[in-house]
């Protein structure tokens, strides 16, 4: 009968410890829903269950890397350079859809003006300087190079190497029109832009860079 007492109480003793002790520790929260108890007690991450967030997958920086669109495709490299220069040069010289014009036929095969072989003063120091005097003078002279190849629609050396006469004349019939001041820079700005389009057209026609 004493040995039943002493266990009665306790027992009475650990269920009354258990109560106090819960009423010192409030009650948490109920687990979120698709948490269990093995998941509460690691962490929220229970053994062998999937993860499902986003924030908690450590693949989710290879999965955005996957997913994103790759690079744009680049040249095809079965191309050989010469080809991928005859690519870049017919591009170059095709003008737009609309923007033909009236584009004369050549009646000679395309020679590069870079094989020809130049004027004299066309391969001086004084030619290529920095001054505004020799820039006016290239412009007039690209001016008249490409002039001439769509005048006699003659794509070789023989009709892309003008002669330098037609600098001077050039220059002559400014002086006649401005005075000796005229603006070398300005006018031969305009002449550069003039030449440009000139060169587009002979392009065109010579089916070839100039």
């Amino acid at each position: 009968m004493k040995k039943r007492m002493i266990l009665g109480g306790t027992a009475l003793l650990a269920l009354l410890t258990a109560m106090a002790v819960a009423e010192m520790r409030p009650g948490e929260d109920p687990a979120p829903d698709g948490l269990v108890a093995g998941e509460m007690a690691t962490g929220g991450v229970a053994t062998g269950a999937p993860v499902t967030a986003a924030e908690d997958n450590p693949f989710a920086g290879l999965d955005e890397m996957f997913n994103e669109p790759g690079p744009e495709p680049g040249p095809d490299p079965g191309l050989t350079a010469e080809e991928v220069q005859a690519e870049d040069d017919y591009l170059r010289i095709t003008p737009p859809a609309g923007e033909t014009g009236d584009v004369p036929e050549a009646l000679t095969e395309n020679v590069p003006y870079e094989t020809c072989d130049k004027v004299p003063e066309a391969k001086t120091q004084e030619f290529f300087r920095g001054t505004p005097d020799a820039y006016a003078n290239r412009m007039f002279y690209d001016f008249a190079r490409y002039e001439r190849v769509l005048t006699t629609k003659d794509c070789t050396c023989a009709g892309k190497v003008a002669p330098f006469d037609t600098v001077q004349e050039i220059r002559d019939q400014i002086t006649a029109e401005q005075g000796e001041d005229w603006n070398r820079l300005i006018i031969g700005g305009d002449y550069e832009t003039a030449g440009n389009k000139l060169r587009d057209q002979v392009e065109a026609m010579c089916g070839g860079r100039f």
